[in-house]
C-alpha cells in the first residue's frame, strides 16, 4: 500500500540507534487507538441518545397519566361537594334514622380510580433513575400524596359502612363522621389537583422537542 510505503521510508532525521520499523508501528498503533476511542465515543453517544429518548417517553407518559387523574378528580369533586351540602342539610335537621338512605348516599361515594402505571413503568425501565433530582422529588411527592388519598378514602369508607356503624343507635354519629369525611375528601381532592397542576407545568418544561432525532 502507498501509505505503508510512505511510512516505511525512514526520514533522514531519524536517529540511527532507533529501529527502522518503529515509525510504521507507531502509525498503525495510532490508527488502532483512534479507532477504539471513536468506537467508545460512538457507543457512549448511542447510550446517551437512548437514555434521552427513554426520559422523554417517560415524561410524556407521566404527563398523559396525570392529566387523566386530574380530570377524574375535578369531575368527582363537583359531585362530592353536592353530597357534602346534602349531608350538612340532613345533619341540621336533627334526627336521622334511615339506614337505607344513608347506604344510598355512601354507595354514591365510589372510590376514584387514580392510575399510577406511569410511575411503575418509569421505575421498572430505570427511567426514573436517569431523571434530575428536582423532577424525581416532585413526582415522588405527587404519587405519594395520590396513594395516601386513595388509601385513606377506601379505609374510611369501609369503616363508615361497617355493621357497627349501620345501626339505628349509631347512625346519627355515623352521619356526622361521614359529613366530616366528605368535607375532608373534597379538601384533599382540591389539594391533589393543585399538585397535579404544578406537576404538569414542571413536566411540560422538561419536554424534549423531538424523540429519536
Amino acid at each position: 500500500m502507498a501509505t505503508s510505503k510512505i511510512i516505511s521510508d525512514v526520514p533522514s532525521w531519524w536517529p540511527s540507534w532507533l529501529p527502522t520499523w518503529l515509525p510504521q508501528a507507531l502509525f498503525e498503533s495510532s490508527v488502532i487507538l483512534f479507532g477504539i476511542i471513536f468506537a467508545f465515543a460512538l457507543e457512549g453517544w448511542n447510550d446517551d441518545k437512548k437514555t434521552e429518548n427513554l426520559i422523554t417517553y417517560s415524561i410524556n407518559n407521566f404527563e398523559n397519566e396525570i392529566k387523566q387523574n386530574n380530570s377524574r378528580i375535578k369531575d368527582v369533586m363537583i359531585f362530592h361537594k353536592g353530597i357534602q351540602r346534602h349531608l350538612q342539610k340532613q345533619s341540621s335537621k336533627g334526627k336521622f334514622n334511615s339506614i337505607v338512605k344513608f347506604r344510598s348516599i355512601m354507595d354514591s361515594m365510589k372510590p376514584i380510580v387514580l392510575s399510577n402505571s406511569a410511575w411503575e413503568t418509569a421505575v421498572a425501565t430505570g427511567a426514573l433513575a436517569q431523571m434530575d433530582f428536582e423532577l424525581v422529588s416532585a413526582l415522588t411527592l405527587t404519587y405519594n400524596t395520590q396513594a395516601r388519598f386513595s388509601a385513606n378514602y377506601r379505609a374510611t369508607v369501609r369503616t363508615l359502612l361497617s355493621p357497627n356503624s349501620l345501626t339505628v343507635q349509631n347512625l346519627e354519629l355515623t352521619l356526622y363522621a361521614t359529613t366530616q369525611f366528605v368535607s375532608e375528601v373534597t379538601a384533599q381532592e382540591a389539594e391533589l389537583s393543585i399538585f397535579y397542576n404544578q406537576m404538569l407545568m414542571m413536566l411540560h418544561s422538561r419536554q424534549s422537542p423531538s424523540i429519536g432525532a
